[in-house]
Formats: structure tokens, C-alpha cells, sequence
């Protein structure tokens, strides 16, 4: 089902970050996307009040538009002359193409072999050059070649402007729901995790819980916070594309440890009852997407006596097109046996 691993911090430590401006750029990505809806949805627990941060139904499908901006938006000339370069298996790098075309800036995308092929298509499509490497390790080699030959790398977590643009996420649910008692965050680099935290606490302070949901089979923030520095995971397990980076970056370690109650390590079967759960109630969601909301699903969150109000941050819908459609043909045929 999915285990907790608690954080011991020190009240207050979060306020070490001044130099992490989430406010600024909540300014820089007004009106350029979109303010997502925090959505009630049925918890499945008469203990929780659950509402869902639909990142899904954001700019180019998933929340990475919000840091790719706020990255695009703060190149000097020499710099969008250069052009930029990133490594993704497919939200950020779509992301990154939408919002440097939309500045007129040259993107690279560059891609692991195994990344879904709408989500390649989906980069080529906003006018991004897609280089394929055979796997995430030769991607990340390929741009750290590209970047020595003068292209800017913005990359999809371990980056001060791109965790600002992610936090606004954070910083939203604060604003739009300040009696929330807990907040559940999915984890893949953990760019939205320690952005959206850091935001949260700025807002709301000791009061509200905050937890982090990542993939047991790639557990690169837990194993990060073990050792207080990245780990570089020598395999990854798990299916979930979009929550398995080789590692967690520096920056979303410290603040993580800083900011956090918690990581929870979830199964694959897990987090993909909860996608298929979030699909038959009308959401299009990928499985990294669900990870948040498995947390509630599966009952896993530990609860105060009375009600409890979760917000759980749906953070994309670009699910595979095969699997999205197999899975609503499944959910078809139980409708129909029930």
C-alpha cells in the first residue's frame, strides 16, 4: 500500500530561504498560465475533505509550465540567442518548447528512448528540436555536451528559477484554501515538492502538514534525505514516467528537510488505482499525476480526530494515449458488469 517516512525538522528552518522567490514569480507567470482549480472530489474516507490542485488542466497539460516560464521569461539576449536545452522524459520538456516558443527563444529538447510518443510528438509540435537517446543517463550526457557548446540548460528541478515558477502552486492552494490541514505533493526531482512547501509554509506556517508522494521504485528524494545530498539511483523499478529522475536535486533536498512532515513510498499498483479512480470521475490524468491523491485513496494519511481538509496536487494529464484508452475500456466494462 504505501510507507510513511517521517521528517524530524526544526520549526521555523524554512525561513533559511529568502533567496527563493516564489512570490516574484507567481507576478512573472500571471496571466501566461493558468490559475488551476482546487476542485472537491470524493475522498473515499468520511474523515476527509479532499480537494484536488487540477494541474492537469493547465498550459501544455501539467504544472511544468509555471518554471519553464519563469525561466524563459528571465533570459538575457545573449542567452535567448543561444538558445536552450533541457533532458525530459516529457512534461517539462513540452513545457520548456511551449514557453520558448511562445518567447521566440530556439529549444532542444533531448529525450530518453522510452519517453511516451505523444509526449515526444507533443515537443516537436510546439517547434522544439527532439534529439533521442537511448536512455535518461545519455540524455542528461547529451545535454551537458550541448550546454558546453554554449546552449542554456533549464533544467526540470534541480534549479532556484525553476522550483520559484513550480511553487506557485504551493502558494495558490494557500491562498485559495488557508483552513487546508494537510497538503500532498508528488515527488519526481522534487522541484514542485520543496517550491510548493516553501510557499506553503511562508503562508501558512507550522499549522499545515506537508508530504511529499513518490514512487517506491524510485525513491530518489527519500533516499536524498537519508543522506542529506542527491543520490544517483543505480536502477529504477518503477513504471510511473514523470516521477523517475536519476536523482533528487541539492536545493529540493534542503528544502524538503526544511519544510516537511513526510514522504510517502508508493507501489505503481497504487498510484495507478488512484489514476483510474481519478479517470472514472472525469479527470484526464497520467499516473504521476495520481500519486498525490493515492496518498487519500488509500487511506495512508495519518488523521487528527474530526475532519481533516487535504489538498492533493493532481500535477498532469499527459497520460500515454494507449493506456489512458485501455484503462477507460476497463472502466467500461465494470460499468457494465456492476
Amino acid at each position: 500500500m504505501g510507507t510513511l517516512h517521517s521528517i524530524t525538522r526544526a520549526p521555523g528552518a524554512w525561513r533559511a530561504f529568502e533567496a527563493i522567490h516564489i512570490a516574484e514569480a507567481a507576478e512573472r507567470v500571471r496571466g501566461v498560465v493558468r490559475r488551476t482549480r482546487l476542485e472537491p472530489i470524493e475522498s473515499g474516507d468520511e474523515r476527509v475533505e479532499l480537494r484536488a490542485k487540477l494541474e492537469n488542466r493547465q498550459e501544455t497539460g501539467a504544472f511544468k509550465a509555471r518554471g519553464a516560464w519563469n525561466q524563459i521569461a528571465q533570459l538575457g539576449e545573449e542567452q535567448r540567442r543561444a538558445g536552450v536545452v533541457c533532458a525530459s522524459s516529457g512534461n517539462h520538456g513540452k513545457a520548456l518548447a511551449w514557453a520558448a516558443a511562445r518567447a521566440g527563444v530556439r529549444a532542444t529538447i533531448v529525450m530518453p528512448a522510452n519517453a511516451y510518443p505523444n509526449k515526444v510528438q507533443a515537443c516537436r509540435d510546439e517547434g522544439a528540436q527532439v534529439v533521442l537517446m537511448p536512455t535518461r543517463e545519455e540524455a542528461d550526457l547529451e545535454v551537458e555536451r550541448r550546454v558546453r557548446e554554449g546552449s542554456v540548460l533549464v533544467h526540470p528541478y534541480d534549479a532556484a528559477r525553476t522550483l520559484e515558477g513550480a511553487g506557485t502552486v504551493g502558494l495558490e492552494i494557500a491562498q485559495d484554501w488557508p483552513e487546508v490541514d494537510a497538503v500532498v505533493i508528488p515527488v519526481g526531482g522534487g522541484g514542485l515538492l520543496a517550491g510548493s512547501a516553501l510557499a506553503l509554509r511562508r503562508e501558512l506556517g507550522e499549522r499545515v502538514r506537508i508530504y511529499g508522494a513518490e514512487p517506491e521504485g524510485a525513491a530518489t528524494l527519500t533516499r536524498g534525505l537519508e543522506r542529506g545530498a542527491p543520490v544517483v539511483l543505480g536502477s529504477i523499478t518503477s513504471k510511473v514516467q514523470g516521477l523517475t529522475p536519476l536523482y533528487s536535486g541539492q536545493i529540493n533536498i534542503d528544502i524538503a528537510r526544511a519544510t516537511l512532515d513526510g514522504v510517502f513510498a508508493l507501489p505503481d499498483e497504487t498510484i495507478l488505482a488512484a489514476q483510474k479512480r481519478l479517470v472514472a470521475a472525469g479527470e484526464t490524468v497520467e499516473p504521476a499525476g495520481a500519486a498525490a491523491c493515492a496518498v487519500v485513496f488509500a487511506r495512508l494519511l495519518p488523521l487528527a480526530s474530526g475532519s481533516t481538509r487535504v489538498a492533493a496536487v493532481v500535477s498532469g494529464g499527459n497520460a500515454d494515449p494507449a493506456q489512458l484508452a485501455a484503462l477507460r475500456a476497463e472502466l467500461a466494462r465494470d460499468g457494465a458488469r456492476s
